[in-house]
C-alpha cells in the first residue's frame, strides 16, 4: 500500500496548487473546496506511509 503515496501527494499536491490560482483570481469558494481536498489528500498520504 506505500506504493501509493507518491500519488496521493502528487493529487494533493496538484489540488492545492489549483487552490493557490483559484484564490489569486478572486474565486475563494473554489479556492477553498479544492484547499480542503488537498489537505485531505496530504492526510490520506500520511495515514498510507505511516501505516
Amino acid at each position: 500500500m506505500s506504493d501509493y503515496v507518491f500519488l496521493i501527494a502528487l493529487l494533493a499536491g496538484v489540488l492545492l496548487l489549483g487552490a493557490w490560482r483559484e484564490y489569486a483570481s478572486d474565486n475563494r469558494r473554489d479556492a477553498r473546496l479544492l484547499a480542503a481536498l488537498g489537505a485531505g489528500g496530504m492526510m490520506a498520504g500520511t495515514a498510507v506511509w505511516l501505516g
